[in-house]
């Protein structure tokens, strides 16, 4: 039987392997290089982008909205549009151009742009968490900044939002925007005012509270997440429920108070005249200024969150 010799190819084995090995490499730099491209022009496209999430700047202007927040009901219930009408109406008169809305904490209220509905029980870091939370998730997570308007206890809810959320507390946000906030005969160093039961919010607002012990002397902020928030608290020497002192207790950036008659509810009704009253700026070496007839309570509030320097 004759014997069948196998074709040989004219390439040595050695010399195709090498060949093999030249053709891997060269796929493998053209991959490397497409990946490099990849992330070099993702890199540039970072450093040339404002990220989403970067903080709003602060501004001077009635661009934003405003959100008002009550104080404490004996009765369990405030009707929000009555609560604030005057003020609102104030606000829209002198040309606010934000929307000016309500926030409110208990079920029986009324006419609330939104309602936590919660009870005299309910712990005002609970309620701080629902408005921090509502804040957040209508506002803030879409780079929305907002202002606050908040009368008496209502203070003590937006005070205690920024700080639990800038200390990173379980079940508060990440982040706030909330750029200026003016308080209205809030008890800021809590109230001696007899509560007719004691309820949870009674129990958070009296004298040595753990609530208020847990809250820092300097107002709380939003610098952490690089936009601050200007504080101006207001108190009145005629409150018979919030004490001149403890209205303005803390250290904030404008402290006002009034020596002209005005009583704890009229602080956030009291809208037109002027008034025997002194301010003090901590930029400006927290000096009181003289006792002078000034704007009246509400327009303070408007002035304080239409500009960062409070006149």
């Amino acid at each position: 039987m004759p014997v069948v010799r196998r074709k040989r190819s004219p390439y040595p084995v050695r010399e195709i392997h090498r060949q093999s090995r030249g053709i891997f490499m060269q796929k493998a730099q053209r991959r490397l290089t497409l990946l490099l491209s990849a992330v070099l022009a993702f890199a540039f496209t970072m450093l040339t982008v404002t990220p989403a999430s970067a903080a709003p700047a602060r501004s001077n202007g009635s661009a934003n909205r405003v959100i008002f927040i009550h104080g404490f009901a004996p009765g369990g219930e405030h009707d929000c549009s009555e609560y604030f009408r005057s003020a609102r109406t104030h606000f829209a008169n002198k040309g606010w151009q934000g929307n000016l809305l309500t926030f409110g904490y208990y079920a029986g209220n009324t006419n609330c742009s939104y309602n936590y509905r919660g009870s005299r029980d309910k712990s005002l870091n609970t309620v701080a968490k629902v408005f921090a939370n509502y804040v957040h998730d209508n506002y803030s997570r879409r780079n929305i900044k907002v202002d606050v308007v908040a009368h008496s206890m209502g203070g003590l809810v937006v005070r205690a939002a920024l700080h639990h959320t800038a200390l990173g507390t379980p079940g508060f946000p990440d982040h706030l925007y909330i750029e200026d906030v003016a308080t209205l005969g809030t008890p800021h160093g809590a109230t001696d005012f007899p509560c007719p039961n004691m309820w949870q919010q009674c129990l958070d607002m009296e004298p040595g509270s753990p609530f208020l012990r847990s809250l820092p002397n300097t107002m709380p902020n939003s610098r952490r997440t690089g936009m601050g928030t200007d504080w101006t608290t207001v108190s009145s020497f005629d409150d018979a429920i919030v004490s001149e002192g403890s209205g303005i207790a803390g250290s904030a950036q404008h402290e006002v108070q009034y020596d002209d008659g005005i009583g704890h509810n009229e602080l956030r009704t009291i809208r037109s005249g002027r008034y025997k009253s002194r301010i003090k700026h901590a930029a400006r070496g927290n000096a009181w200024s003289s006792w002078t007839q000034r704007v009246s309570p509400v327009e303070q509030a408007r002035l304080a969150v239409l500009f960062q320097s409070t006149t």
